[in-house]
């Protein structure tokens, strides 16, 4: 049963409080009236829920909970009270019951008691007592045993007046209730806390300090490019303090720097660095890093639709439930407006909704790119999906035309994208066209005048590919025509005019049709720390299974995928690590399919483990890269040098020391990849294929460091690898094999025996299939053989010659009797056949010769049905 169903029974869980106290101190003491519970539950009366079909069993439920002796029921016979039923069961221990149940009086309580069990209303008013699945699995046939100790006429007679329905679970539950209550009330009590920890229907409420202030809640709806996030920023740039929450590090370092340079102190914070400017009281950060605790006049959380991304979309739920300001205002498209406005309404608080409109047009080009990438123009900015695509494409428009390209894909640090971005947006240089990947879609102003999508599809889980989503063409493509740049509009096509269609219906599409329709969730580390408890002995990957497969969430939110998390966990599952340890190693920004990555993460938290201080021992050459596989050597020591700011910032510097030195080869490694995309640019210009040119020794070792992890972690995935095809095999040897057994069904075909049809089902050989054949002939020859002694297993002694003449007499019945089924399958397939040759059919009582069955011979059931699939 899962906690669906408990949903559904949420208003019975009003009276588990009242049980839980009986089944500890005392029934007698502590049950309560009928008239006084059934008026008020709690003290506010009975809930919303009690006019639903599951609070029909409260009369019952209450009137036979009570001590005293039950009165007759009017839906019902009387039954024993509670009280005096227990007293027997206790006393049949000793002593035999007073009624023993035989025939088909315990045919009939059986029956009753199977109704009860597999009863779906019985099973929810039973979670609503917090008795789960696992727990009414176990207790049920307990409690069967209970009543079966207890039986005398008194209780039998009520019971077999009931009859196996709705009755019988009015008057068995009851009993049940306070038998399992009793029975198993640690057991009850350790499911009711887990639950309440998985209870994620109302988050707004992990956050009191918000909920103390009666925020304003300003939407700034709109396209890309409409001014929506500058009137947000200005509303917290003239507060005296505020806050700004960014998708990226790269905007939340914008903001930093534009504030600072207008005289507005501003600190930066994010996962991987903390500038904190003296006397500031505005801060930019990314979003998952915004402060639940400091108070602030005015919050600012950009990209709100981003608050139904699969992975990310807790941060922004967070940010907007939690961010304790007295203004929040809230930027992105209007395809979230109705999921705010209804957490808005859940949290007690109003929403504002301002639109706008795009302050440029946007055009589509339907031709496509005439000429290719030879035919660019200053200004253009081609967007790949794929880093190898992104070269590419470089490489070619530098080398068929006068231009250079810049570059901007997720895997460049932050500050070389930034610096890529100066490069295209200065007029006085040769960069005037950019590669980009879809990380162009926010963070960077670029002056773009005319977007060109290398394809509308992109790659997704190996060699297959899928559309890229209305919604990120419609950002990306809005990123053309800024307002304050040179170009007066936008223009948007593709490099292939069949793709410009679907480009067309994608920014045709309102952003009102656009619907977020539920928030993303993640539980804080204390709900996690509260159900880890409960489970000291399953592993922190099962964990975290167990806790979204549990978890109970509003329809408006979904349990957010963390693969990356559940991969971490079982990669640095046998190190031994607290659990506040282990969430913070899992939840570090470490990609679970770049092995190199996950080797560095094992390195840090195998240090850590033992003591040891974790260092950062990767030897970053002083030679700027000069192909593209350099770079990325270069890219992923930066990615693992951020891995080890971001952990350094959540354990003590004692155990991750020389965090300055590991934030200046940061920045070194950054100029350096600053530098090689800027020689790969004069390569280019000179003809060398940057692609192919393999990297440099000293640029291959830079990580060699993690050699032992890295070997490690080849070694599980192939070893992943070589179960997942085994699997695969398998599952499609059982499909081919099913598939066989339906086609020998399907053809109606009558094999002489039912070993060689299943033998032709499981795909067996002729040869195979005619000595099944002739196996069981020659045992039905066998047995029909005059004198013969069959064996029987529940008999020692040799049958009578009567009892041999009557298997002989019922075997020949049998036989006419397939003589009769086969002739009229005959005629019914030379029916079938019109024309056609029809097939021969077997009969059971024809032997197979020994000549039949060494050959193969056409008359065998594989013959046969061989015939009819032909």
């Amino acid at each position: 049963m899962s906690l669906a169903a408990l949903r559904r029974a949420i208003g019975l869980r009003q009276l588990q409080p009242l049980l839980l106290r009986a089944a500890a101190s005392g029934l007698a003491q502590c049950m309560l009236s009928p008239c006084a519970i059934g008026g008020s539950v709690g003290g506010g009366g009975l809930p919303a829920a009690a006019s639903s079909h599951l609070w029909r069993y409260d009369s019952p439920l209450l009137r036979h909970l009570n001590t005293a002796a039950a009165e007759p029921a009017a839906d019902g016979p009387a039954l024993p009270p509670y009280e005096q039923v227990k007293q027997r069961a206790a006393a049949a221990a000793d002593l035999q019951p007073l009624l023993e149940l035989r025939g088909a009086e315990r045919t009939q309580f059986d029956a009753l008691i199977r109704k009860f069990q597999h009863s779906g209303a019985v099973k929810d008013q039973a979670l609503a007592l917090y008795v789960n699945s696992k727990l009414y699995r176990q207790a049920i046939p307990e409690f069967k045993d209970f009543l079966v100790a207890a039986m005398d006429r008194e209780l039998w007679r009520g019971l077999r007046q009931l009859q196996a329905g709705e009755s019988s679970q009015q008057a068995l539950f009851p009993y049940f209730a306070q038998f399992v209550l009793e029975r198993y009330t640690p057991e009850i009590k350790a499911y009711r806390d887990m639950v309440n920890t998985v209870d994620l229907r109302n988050p707004h409420q992990w956050f009191p300090v918000a909920r103390a202030l009666q925020r304003r809640i300003i939407y700034h709806a709109g396209p890309t490019n409409s001014g929506k996030t500058y009137n947000a920023l200005q509303a917290m740039r003239a507060a005296k303090s505020g806050v700004y929450c960014g998708p990226l590090r790269l905007l939340a370092m914008e903001v930093y720097d534009t504030c600072n340079a207008e005289g507005l102190y501003c600190n930066l914070i994010t996962g991987q660095e903390r500038r904190e400017v003296p006397g500031a009281e505005h801060t930019a950060c990314t979003v998952e890093m915004v402060g639940m605790q400091k108070r602030v006049d005015v919050a600012v959380i950009d990209e709100i639709q981003m608050i139904g991304d699969e992975g990310r979309g807790w941060a922004w739920t967070r940010a907007l439930m939690g961010v304790p300001a007295n203004e929040v205002h809230i930027c992105g498209d209007s395809s979230a407006v109705p999921l705010v406005r209804k957490i808005c309404e859940d949290m007690g608080e109003q929403l504002e909704v301002n639109s706008y409109d795009r302050f440029t047009t946007l055009e589509v080009e339907s031709s496509g790119l005439v000429g290719g990438y030879s035919a660019v123009q200053p200004g253009d900015c081609i967007v790949a999906f794929s880093r190898r695509d992104i070269y590419a494409i470089k490489q070619l428009i530098e080398q068929e035309t006068s231009h250079r390209a810049c570059v901007v894909y997720g895997a460049l640090p932050p500050e070389t994208r930034r610096q890529q971005a100066r490069l295209f947006n200065e007029q006085d240089n040769a960069y005037r066209v950019m590669v980009a990947s879809d990380a162009v879609g926010m963070g960077l102003n670029l002056n773009i005048r005319r977007v060109i999508f290398h394809s509308v599809t992109k790659h997704e889980g190996g060699n297959k590919r899928v559309p890229v989503s209305i919604s990120m063409l419609k950002q990306i493509a809005g990123r053309a025509g800024r307002r304050s740049s040179q170009w007066s509009e936008g223009l948007a096509t593709c490099l292939n005019a069949g793709d410009v269609p679907r480009l067309q219906e994608a920014i045709d599409v309102p952003l009102d049709q656009l619907a977020t329709p539920t928030a993303g969730l993640f539980p804080e580390f204390e709900h996690f720390e509260v159900f880890a408890g409960q489970r000291p002995d399953d592993a922190y990957s099962s964990l975290l299974e167990a806790f979204e497969r549990e978890a109970m969430l509003d329809s408006s939110y979904f349990f957010c995928k963390q693969d990356s998390v559940v991969a971490a966990a079982q990669l640095l599952g046998e190190l031994g690590l607290s659990i506040k340890d282990m969430f913070s190693f899992c939840m570090a920004p470490a990609s679970a399919s770049d092995l190199r990555i996950g080797a560095a993460l094992l390195n840090f938290a195998t240090k850590y483990s033992k003591g040891l201080p974790v260092t950062l021992d990767i030897s970053v050459p002083n030679r700027v890269p000069s192909s593209t596989d350099e770079l990325r050597h270069m890219e992923a020591a930066h990615q693992v040098s951020m891995l080890w700011l971001w952990l350094s910032y959540r354990f003590d510097a004692d155990a991750f020391p020389n965090r300055d030195k590991v934030e200046a080869q940061a920045e070194f490694i950054c100029d350096l990849l600053d530098k090689g995309l800027k020689r790969l640019t004069r390569l280019s210009k000179n003809g060398v294929d940057i692609a192919e040119k393999a990297a440099r020794p000293e640029h291959q070792n830079v990580m060699s460091c993690f050699s032992e992890e890295l070997a490690l972690l080849e070694e599980r995935r192939q070893q992943q690898r070589t179960d997942e095809r085994r699997q695969q095999t398998h599952e499609q040897r059982q499909q081919r094999a099913e598939e066989r057994r339906q086609r020998v069904l399907d053809s109606g075909i009558v094999f002489a025996s039912p070993a060689a049809t299943s033998a032709a089902a499981a795909g067996a050989s002729p040869a195979s299939i005619s000595a099944a054949e002739a196996a069981e002939e020659a045992g039905q020859a066998e047995l029909r053989r005059p004198g013969h002694k069959a064996r029987s297993l529940t008999r020692k002694k040799e049958p009578t010659l009567q009892h041999a003449q009557q298997c002989d007499a019922r075997q020949r019945r049998r036989i006419l009797k397939k003589l009769q089924q086969n002739r009229q399958t005959e005629r019914q397939l030379e029916e079938r056949a019109k024309g056609r040759q029809a097939v021969p059919v077997v009969l059971k009582h024809e032997a197979v010769s020994q000549q039949q069955v060494s050959s193969g011979s056409s008359t065998s059931g594989w013959g046969r049905l061989s015939s009819a699939f032909q």
